[in-house]
C-alpha cells in the first residue's frame, strides 16, 4: 500500500489499524509489538484507549479487535486497560470517503478502522465520567441517595491534607 503524500493523512504511531471488515492489522509503516511496547512503557500517562470503527463495520466486529487488542497488550503489561467502542462515531466522514479515487479509499477505510491511545479522555469518556466528581442537580440517583455529598467531603479533605503536606 502506498503511504500518502505531504499535507494528506497519516497514520500516527501508537496507533494500530486494521483492514476494513476485518480483524486483520493494515499495512502500517511501524510493527504491531513496537505499538504495544510504547503503550506499556507510557501506561501512566495513556488516559483513553479506544477502537473507532467505520459506519459500514458493526460494533460485534469492533468487539472482536478489542478482544484481539487486550490479547496483544496482555503479553506485555499485567495492567486491566478499559478499551472503550466509540461507537457510530468516526474518524474520518463518509463524504470524504466517497469522493476519493478508490486507491485512496481503502487507505481511507483503514484510518477509520483503528485502535488509538490518547494522553487525554475523549469526550466519550468526559460523559461517563462519575457523578461524584460532577454531581447533577437533575439527576435522580444523585439526589436520593445523597452519596455524592459525602464523597465530595472526603475529596475536599484529602486536597486539603495533601496542600498541607506540600507546604511543609
Amino acid at each position: 500500500m502506498d503511504f500518502p503524500s505531504e499535507g494528506e493523512l497519516r497514520m500516527t504511531f501508537p496507533s494500530i489499524y486494521f483492514k476494513h471488515n476485518s480483524t486483520e492489522y493494515a499495512d502500517m509503516p511501524y510493527p504491531v509489538d513496537s505499538c504495544f511496547i510504547f503503550i506499556q512503557k507510557n501506561i501512566k500517562d495513556i488516559k483513553s484507549y479506544v477502537v473507532w470503527r467505520d459506519s459500514g463495520e458493526t460494533e460485534q466486529l469492533s468487539g472482536q479487535r478489542m478482544k484481539k487488542i487486550r490479547a496483544g497488550l496482555s503479553k506485555y503489561t499485567k495492567a486491566q486497560i478499559k478499551v472503550l467502542s466509540m461507537g457510530k462515531e468516526q474518524k474520518i466522514s463518509r463524504y470524504t470517503i466517497n469522493h476519493n479515487t478508490k486507491h485512496s479509499r481503502l487507505y481511507l477505510l483503514s484510518l477509520n478502522s483503528v485502535f488509538d491511545v490518547y494522553t487525554t479522555k475523549t469526550r466519550k469518556e468526559m460523559k461517563m465520567s462519575t457523578h461524584i466528581q460532577r454531581p447533577r442537580i437533575w439527576c435522580w440517583g444523585c439526589i436520593s441517595s445523597g452519596f455524592h455529598f459525602k464523597a465530595r467531603k472526603s475529596m475536599k479533605k484529602m486536597k486539603k491534607m495533601r496542600e498541607a503536606k506540600s507546604k511543609q
